[in-house]
């Protein structure tokens, strides 16, 4: 089923759906409206590739919780709670061992840092979706959050879940046994939206701690506005977030 959902995911977005309007098109190219097609996917997917329209995709979701005050002073017992992002397997700078994607890397350093804030343990959760071979993303976050200089005692790892939902589920279950219910919730920003609901409808009191933005914080230029293969991958992290928005909210 999650394999499923991956490949559907992946022909909705860009650049499979580009692709797959591309020989819609040519398969009946004699139709007015299939050359009409073929240039409106061409122009989606130049406006999509540009950075104006990547920010009116990103922004909204980025910027639905304010970023986490480090200096802030927390109030009773929590929990910091580590959401994977992805494992690049058999990393060749490291030998052949599973390390962590980009995104994963981003939010561990910033678990990390309000770790040392705060004083408060860290549940890093992840497991080994679509693959039995990989480390889970849980265990690899674990271990370099022990390399940032996190005490081992202080980090506890939930490897099973294999989607944002059963991050929320299978960690909950980890905070009842220590009666706690007040967590700080670190993973991009542009996920954050999906991952709060998650999160609340477990009955937990969410502290979202957005890390690693898309969203340009600078003034646009000329090139801001002719297409680049990275922008376009932004743009469909962001659709994806509300594409999987809309299907957690029907399904749970």
């Amino acid at each position: 089923m999650l394999l499923l959902s991956k490949a559907v995911s992946q022909l909705l977005l860009p650049p499979g759906i580009f692709i797959l309007l591309g020989i819609i098109s040519l398969v009946f190219w004699k139709k007015t409206w299939a050359r009409a097609l073929l240039f409106c996917s061409l122009a989606l997917m130049w406006v999509l590739s540009t950075e104006p329209i990547r920010d009116s995709l990103t922004a909204p979701l980025e910027f639905q919780y304010a970023a986490y005050n480090m200096d802030a002073s927390s109030q009773g017992e929590a929990a910091i709670i580590l959401l994977g992002g992805g494992v690049q397997e058999n990393a060749p700078d490291y030998q052949g061992s599973d390390e962590l994607s980009k995104y994963s890397m981003m939010r561990t350093i910033y678990a990390a840092k309000i770790a040392e804030q705060t004083n408060f343990n860290i549940y890093a959760t992840g497991g080994t979706p679509l693959t039995q071979t990989t480390e889970a993303e849980a265990d690899i976050m674990k271990s370099w959050l022990i390399w940032f200089g996190i005490d081992e005692s202080r980090i506890i790892s939930e490897n099973k879940a294999n989607t944002t939902w059963e991050n929320a589920v299978l960690t909950q279950v980890l905070l009842n046994e220590k009666g706690i219910n007040t967590i700080i919730l670190v993973t991009s920003a542009w996920h954050m939206p999906r991952a709060v609901f998650c999160f609340e409808s477990q009955g937990l009191n969410v502290t979202p701690a957005p890390t690693d933005y898309l969203t340009n914080q600078v003034d646009y230029d000329l090139r801001s506005y002719l297409p680049r293969w990275n922008v376009l991958a932004d743009s469909g992290s962001a659709l994806h977030e509300y594409l999987g928005l809309v299907w957690y909210k029907l399904r749970y």
